[in-house]
């Protein structure tokens, strides 16, 4: 397998950046997990705010905390929602994974 593919396949399956970091472009790979982490934080502190905000409405009902309605609340978020911040960081999260797919590959047919 040559250079190439593995690094976009490094990039691709394992985590954006690792392909560059592979290739021994440390700054470029970096950046590439930097932002990918800093997307997947703001990610996932969405998804738990709504957990959060599910579990106070259980509550001032009076309900009993029910981890299925919590799971549906939340598992519907990952796909498009209506939370248009959550959609634009999704979005920017899947277009560096491309973006970092790309890069790893054409560097390696340097």
């Amino acid at each position: 397998m040559n250079q190439s593919v593995k690094a976009a396949l490094l990039s691709g399956l394992i985590f954006p950046g690792v392909g560059q970091l592979s290739l021994g472009y440390k700054k470029r790979g970096w950046l590439f997990i930097g932002a990918s982490l800093v997307f997947l934080y703001f990610i996932i502190s969405e998804i738990i705010q709504e957990a959060y905000s599910v579990i106070a409405e259980m509550q001032k009902n009076g309900a009993v905390i029910d981890v299925e309605k919590i799971s549906n609340a939340t598992s519907g978020m990952v796909s498009f929602s209506n939370n248009a911040f959550l959609n634009v960081l999704l979005l920017l999260l899947i277009a560096g994974w491309v973006i970092s797919i790309i890069d790893a590959y054409r560097l390696g047919k340097k």
